[in-house]
């Protein structure tokens, strides 16, 4: 169901005041996860006679000379005869607080798309630049941002669901804080019908064990893959 604002809580929003910076600082080195992922949704019902079912994904943060962070989620299948992916990714300033630049790509079925934009407004996550954030601040109380999705942006709300545990590919059971990303509906302003939920473990490094990501129709999801 669609989140829904108070009036003067959507004009807030719409003037970049409720929006947080992103955090001042990056990660020190270089990260990678590997993940296992599944369809869900109809997608589950249709993988393997359509298009792929399952195959591997790997989020990674790098560091830049310039003091810049790139971020990207990649996920491929082993079974695709076609080399489909899909790929979302970010520029990050943390001395800024901002996303600089914003992508993302696939290939699907012999139909390839590309989008990359330069991102001059405050508050401006996409999927890899929000699993950062998330990750460096845990936020404790809901949070109003913008998402940056396919060149386009949307209203959306952050929400803290508390602890859950979930079960990795190789049974371990891991204690993990939940977040989800939902669009919001404000006047004037497109709706996000995507949907994102994240689970990171109660480590030091705050560890995404577990990554939903909800398109039209297609839902992934991605459950880590190598030690914590």
């Amino acid at each position: 169901m669609p989140l829904r604002l108070k009036p003067w809580a959507a004009a807030l929003l719409v003037a970049g005041l409720l929006a947080p910076a992103l955090p001042a600082q990056g990660p020190a080195a270089e990260e990678r996860f590997v993940y296992r992922w599944e369809l869900k949704k109809l997608g589950a019902l249709l993988g393997g006679i359509f298009f792929p079912g399952h195959g591997a994904g790997l989020l990674t943060f790098q560091p830049r000379a310039n003091g810049r962070l790139v971020s990207e989620l990649h996920i491929t299948s082993e079974h695709s005869a076609e080399g489909e992916f899909w790929r979302y990714g970010a520029e990050i300033d943390p001395r800024a607080g901002r996303t600089v630049k914003a992508w993302s790509s696939y290939l699907f079925r012999g139909e390839s798309k590309f989008k990359s934009a330069e991102i001059r407004e405050a508050g401006v996550i996409d999927v890899a630049s929000g699993i950062y954030q998330i990750r460096s601040e845990l936020p404790a109380e809901p949070r109003q941002l913008r998402i940056w999705s396919d060149g386009k942006i949307y209203p959306v709300l952050v929400v803290p669901e508390g602890d859950a545990v979930r079960t990795l590919p190789d049974g371990r059971r891991v204690a993990t804080r939940h977040y989800r990303i939902r669009g919001l509906q404000v006047p004037g302003e497109r709706y996000w019908k995507g949907h994102l939920d994240l689970w990171l473990a109660k480590d030091d490094g705050n560890t995404p064990v577990e990554i939903h990501f909800d398109r039209t129709l297609v839902g992934v999801r991605l459950r880590l893959d190598q030690p914590l």
